[in-house]
């Protein structure tokens, strides 16, 4: 009998826990520790209605996410040409991996350990050489890492981002026990649960579980987990995993909030400035160190992660991974080169264009009972084309507030949509075409269309 399963054919406690705590390191990278601890310092005395928000998107459509690639019987890619046709679902997918990949995940990575060094060391933030050469050298050594990952990567991933954690815990517990101050009122104008569910697109879970899933599912059945057993333990290692996610996302968002205005500052440099408070000098350059090494390791996940998937989705032999893996750092080091903020700022809106189809995508795939079944297929296939329409809508109109354009006629009718001051005019839209694309679906024969 497989010592991993019990009677049931499910997976025993130590298996369950080894999984759901892979599961929780894969997704607690630098943006899932990072984010929720700014959104509780521009939250203040709303943190737990701006938690609520973040929650859903952030960490339950997460869970929704692994169900749907179980459901959907395939990988990101399979699943989302499945749905939505080959020409359209090749295009979106490869502009979401992109998107996750080199214009943005992973030159995040560089960018929040280089805000954390400068906050430490106390460095010039303005200093745009000394950021070059640190990019430069960040991306270098993580290609060295993927063309030579040897024993180096298990070391750095086993024993320094235990260290992180550690830290982590150091500084959540003393955090909570002596906050810095009390809240204050929340420092932005939109609803707090609107502002939690949007910055949730921000950590781009969603994305990176639809990407991470594969792996999820092929560990399963490692374990000898059967087909029919598959939804249940996935479900249960989610919980598992986002259920310890879940605690660090409350709590960093309550010390955040606990802040009450006293540090100016955002993202990394705010959480190195956190521990620097909390533990002394020392302890923000641990925290930095720590960091740096996490950071590292999950660029290198990353990007192995969107090479492997490039040369699955491109089918030719004309690039190899070398290439590809090289060509994706290449691009990871131009906009790693932006600095954090600067990211945030010029890539940020894009990935919020992006996220609703994804979010429709998911939602499908776990809730409809005969989601591989063609009329399905037709009315999630609408549903994601008006999501992704209006994400597009969204992104030029933040694109345009941003930059202090004024678009005219395009922003008085984008905001006399319902729901766009809260950034979220896609939904309505969204709902209405899956109930068209459900309704004008024709059978193309008296047996119907099954897409599995």
């Amino acid at each position: 009998m497989n010592k991993s399963l019990n009677a049931n054919g499910d997976l025993k406690l130590p298996a369950l826990l080894g999984l759901g705590g892979a599961l929780f390191s894969m997704h607690f990278g630098a943006s899932s520790m990072v984010w929720p601890m700014n959104w509780g310092k521009e939250s203040g005395s709303s943190y737990l209605i701006a938690f609520a928000g973040a929650f859903i998107t952030s960490l339950l459509l997460v869970l929704f996410a692994y169900i749907a690639m179980s459901r959907g019987n395939g990988t990101y890619s399979k699943i989302t040409v499945k749905a939505i046709g080959k020409k359209f679902g090749v295009i979106y997918s490869c502009i979401t991996i992109i998107v996750l990949g080199p214009l943005y995940a992973i030159p995040r990575m560089s960018a929040a350990a280089w805000d954390s060094i400068v906050q430490a060391f106390g460095l010039n933030p303005d200093n745009r050489i000394l950021l070059i050469i640190f990019t430069v050298a960040f991306y270098l050594v993580t290609y060295w890492f993927l063309m030579n990952p040897g024993k180096a990567m298990d070391r750095i991933s086993s024993i320094l981002f235990p260290v992180l954690i550690i830290i982590v815990i150091i500084v959540v517990g003393k955090g909570m026990i002596t906050p810095i101050a009390d809240p204050v009122p929340k420092s932005y104008d939109t609803s707090a649960f609107a502002y939690g569910f949007t910055n949730g697109y921000a950590t781009a879970e969603i994305l990176c579980a639809l990407v991470f899933g594969t792996v999820i599912i092929n560990s399963l059945k490692e374990k000898g987990v059967s087909d029919t057993h598959m939804n249940k333990n996935i479900i249960r290692v989610g919980i598992v995993g986002l259920a310890i996610l879940t605690c660090t996302h409350f709590c960093h968002m309550w010390i955040g909030a606990h802040t009450g205005g006293t540090i100016d500052l955002t993202y990394t440099a705010l959480y190195t400035e956190v521990a620097i408070e909390l533990l002394g000098k020392i302890g923000g350059v641990f925290f930095c160190l720590a960091l740096f090494f996490a950071a590292l390791t999950t660029a290198i996940g990353m990007a192995s992660g969107c090479a492997e998937f490039f040369i699955d989705t491109m089918e030719t032999d004309k690039f190899t991974y070398k290439q590809v893996s090289l060509a994706i750092l290449i691009l990871s080091t131009i906009f790693g080169c932006l600095g954090l903020t600067s990211l945030l700022d010029i890539l940020g809106p894009i990935l919020d264009g992006i996220y609703p189809a994804a979010i429709v995508l998911v939602l499908y795939y776990t809730f409809v009972p005969k989601c591989n079944e063609a009329r399905g297929l037709n009315m999630c296939k609408w549903g994601m084309t008006a999501a992704l329409i209006m994400g597009i809508v969204d992104t030029i109109y933040t694109y345009g507030a941003r930059f202090h354009v004024d678009l005219g006629i395009y922003n008085t009718i984008y905001e006399a949509l319902p729901l766009s001051s809260d950034k979220l005019a896609w939904v309505p839209f969204a709902i209405v075409a899956c109930v068209i694309g459900y309704v004008v679906y024709r059978e193309k024969d008296k047996g119907g269309v099954t897409n599995e």
